[in-house]
């Protein structure tokens, strides 16, 4: 019997060993995930940066747009007949002979 007690506490005991030298992999597995997580993270913020930034230079291209389009429609055109733009014509031809 005592033999046998012997044979289970070395057992035991090497198993101990073995546990000791495979979570010490565990932990080293364990801490380049949490800086995968970390450069992960940071890469995320700054890409939520960047499309932030993207979005308001939209915005300022949107209100430039619409600015443009105002002053477009507050350019007024000259109502020019037909005769006016005929006279003007013979006008011009004459001036560049």
């Amino acid at each position: 019997m005592k033999f046998l007690k012997w044979i289970l506490t070395l057992i035991a005991g090497l198993s101990g060993i073995v546990a000791l030298f495979a979570g010490g992999k565990n932990k080293e597995k364990v801490k380049q995930i949490k800086k995968d997580i970390k450069k992960s993270e940071k890469k995320v913020k700054k890409l939520k940066e960047e499309n932030k930034n993207i979005k308001e230079t939209q915005k300022n291209y949107e209100r430039a747009v619409k600015e443009l389009k105002k002053e477009k429609q507050k350019k007024v055109t000259h109502d020019v007949s037909a005769d006016e733009a005929a006279e003007f014509l013979k006008q011009y031809t004459k001036k560049k002979k």
